[in-house]
């Protein structure tokens, strides 16, 4: 630490002792004074940004300090920015405009590839996930400003459910789409300033998994390079029973003579109950659990972020 380094720390110090001191003197000061003390703490705060504002001493080494720190900055800046135009590029797509009947076309297209996903893998899907969380729109076209979002809210149910799939999840049992937020109303409004650049686009869907593949299907989500995807929440609920404790059996008293392992009348090795250690009750490979996820993706406006 350097001279102006140790003024700087002397300097702080004595103003938070000025500021103790004048908060001590407001509390037991008399109404009619309180004008006088309130000028006295203005008079140390604004000397107290002043202390806090002041530059560094430009040394060579503080200088390398200072480079240094701002070219971290930089890399983590430019790697999260290229992150987020991968995303984005990836929401906006071709940039073709689709009709409602387009939109119609690729549910039914997404329905097919996940029904055939799941007969591949020997994996089940329950009727409330059969229609990927769109029920409403197999047979009624939604409305044609919501398309947009819809479709890639789409494109973001289908991805999850194949990562599920192709974990080794059991079954599919339920996918829930939520309704589109205020944000994308308010995206749709061409040339609007309270349009936001992006926003999430919620849903949920629930599996069975065997034990062990769990953390594969979260990892998979969490790093996928197309969809910006986030886990909001998590429920895990086991689907096999815990087993009773055993009834406790004294173990047998050791013999004297010792045993003849020889012998056709002695015990096998597993059968004696000296030497059995433990017996596992769960945790085994086929157990599953039913697990449930709360998921965002994030949607970007073209027409805020190209």
């Amino acid at each position: 630490m350097n001279i102006s380094e140790n003024k700087r720390v002397v300097a702080l110090s004595a103003v938070f002792a000025l500021a103790f001191g004048g908060l001590a003197y407001l509390g037991f000061s008399k109404t009619q004074e309180f004008a006088q003390t309130q000028a006295q703490l203005d008079e140390i705060n604004n000397r107290f940004q002043d202390y806090e504002s002041a530059q560094f001493t430009p040394t060579r080494e503080t200088l390398d300090r200072l480079r240094k720190a701002v070219q971290q900055v930089k890399d983590v800046n430019k790697e999260m920015q290229d992150d987020m135009d991968r995303y984005a590029a990836c929401c906006f797509g071709d940039g073709k405009q689709i009709s409602a009947q387009d939109f119609q076309n690729q549910l039914r297209d997404s329905i097919s590839r996940i029904d055939q996903l799941a007969k591949s893998k020997g994996a089940i899907v329950g009727a409330p996930a059969a229609d990927l969380g769109f029920a409403a729109f197999k047979n009624a076209a939604p409305v044609k400003d919501d398309v947009p979002f819809r479709s890639f809210q789409l494109k973001a149910v289908e991805r999850v459910s194949q990562i599920i799939l192709n974990s080794g999840a059991v079954a599919l049992d339920k996918v829930y789409c939520a309704p589109l937020p205020p944000e994308a109303a308010e995206a749709g409004k061409p040339n609007s300033r309270k349009a936001k650049a992006h926003f999430p686009l919620s849903f949920e869907v629930a599996l069975e998994v065997r034990r062990g593949a769990l953390p594969t299907i979260i990892n998979s989500i969490v790093a996928d390079k197309d969809f910006m995807l986030t886990i909001t929440g998590v429920s895990v609920r086991g689907m096999e029973s815990l087993p009773h404790i055993d009834p406790y059996a004294a173990p047998g008293a050791p013999s004297s003579q010792g045993e003849d392992v020889g012998s056709e009348s002695a015990a096998p090795a597993e059968e004696s109950s000296s030497r059995v250690v433990a017996v596992r009750k769960t945790g085994l490979p086929e157990e599953t659990a039913r697990v449930h996820f709360n998921l965002q993706v994030r949607y970007f406006n073209p027409a805020k972020t190209k």
